[in-house]
């Protein structure tokens, strides 16, 4: 899949420094998101190993944001859950490249991608302090449903947070 500016592809085994070194490493990427800063590289390896599994056996739509005329991946783009035609979606992308306009370029690609290929509900949720996720989020044409508040996730159970939780339907 390409965007303007960017090819979305599937992980690779030799992807695993570029998403430790970009992103997964960085404790404030995922200050408002379900998983917790890897440790070290064995971390991002073992992740990437259950990615790359999964893929064996259908389509994950998972993702790595790769710049064009670069193989590096400066985030990802995924479905984090599904049920039948429905589905949940999540990003990250590296602090570097915050606040230039690339997830709301790579989300709206994604979208259409997903209903193209027979979603016709997609649900995404943002922590209503993370200001930048919540405006990707509006920009990419999702409609706010409700607020929850909750642990953020299991790996993150003492953090209680409101989320704003979005949809769009398939025209």
């Amino acid at each position: 899949m390409e965007t303007e500016r960017f090819i979305l592809r599937p992980y690779k085994k030799s992807d695993a420094i570029f998403i430790y070194n970009n992103w997964a490493s960085d404790p404030e990427v995922p200050k408002y998101l379900t998983w917790n800063p890897h440790r070290s590289i064995e971390d991002t390896y073992e992740i990437l190993n259950i990615w790359l599994e999964e893929e064996k056996n259908g389509p994950t739509y998972r993702f790595c944001i790769v710049p064009k005329g670069s193989d590096e991946p400066i985030g990802c783009i995924d479905m984090v859950s599904r049920n039948n035609d429905s589905c949940d979606i999540g990003y990250v992308l590296s602090r570097k490249y915050w606040n230039k306009g690339i997830m709301t370029e790579v989300c709206k690609a994604y979208v259409n991608y997903l209903f193209e290929n027979g979603f016709n509900e997609i649900f995404i949720r943002a922590v209503d302090k993370n200001i930048g996720s919540n405006r990707v989020i509006e920009k990419c044409g999702f409609t706010f449903t409700h607020k929850e508040v909750g642990p953020l996730s299991r790996f993150k159970p003492d953090e209680i947070v409101t989320c704003n939780c979005y949809k769009k339907v398939r025209n």
